[in-house]
């Protein structure tokens, strides 16, 4: 017997929408955190004020200090690095470290930080972090450096971190 107001029982609507729920539920599961949640996510990135040239063979060259901090009052969430560099090399010229400030830890094990390559979509020159990592606010960021590997020509490169501003939602 079916509730008031609704219509009789149809096993073909029940075995369709069965079908259905694999696809469905994605979708949902991807809709529920812009909803649920009590923050906003505001597309934000850290990025260099304009690329820097490191000389040929030096290592460990740090970056502009001022252009990876957090000075805001949110915090950072960092989803991805974007890397490029000028057209004359290429990512297997390059390492690159990053320690962050927050923990006063490296990223990476090795004193001179990891070949550009190895932590890259070849494709797309992006790292995409498994995890996002969370930058905190008001004197927390990032000291990305970066060694030349090539011991003739200077290279010239840009690094971005790209993910949100964890905005606090009015209620």
């Amino acid at each position: 017997m079916n509730p008031p107001g609704m219509p009789p029982a149809n096993g073909g609507l029940d075995a369709m929408l069965a079908q259905l729920a694999p696809y469905i539920k994605p979708l949902i599961d991807r809709i529920a955190p812009i909803i649920d949640q009590p923050i906003i996510r505001y597309p934000y990135n850290f990025s260099n004020s304009t690329s820097t040239t490191i000389a040929a063979g030096v290592a460990n060259q740090p970056l502009l200090q001022s252009d990876f901090s957090n000075s805001l009052e949110y915090p950072f969430e960092v989803k991805k690095v974007v890397f490029s560099q000028d057209r004359s090399h290429t990512t297997r010229d390059w390492r690159f470290q990053l320690m962050d400030l927050t923990f006063n830890m490296q990223w990476q094990k090795s004193p001179t930080g990891a070949m550009v390559a190895t932590i890259v979509d070849a494709n797309t020159l992006v790292w995409e972090l498994d995890f996002p990592w969370i930058v905190r606010p008001k004197g927390g960021g990032l000291v990305p450096t970066v060694s030349n590997l090539d011991l003739v020509n200077p290279i010239t490169v840009d690094i971005a971190f790209k993910g949100n501003l964890l905005l606090p939602r009015a209620m």
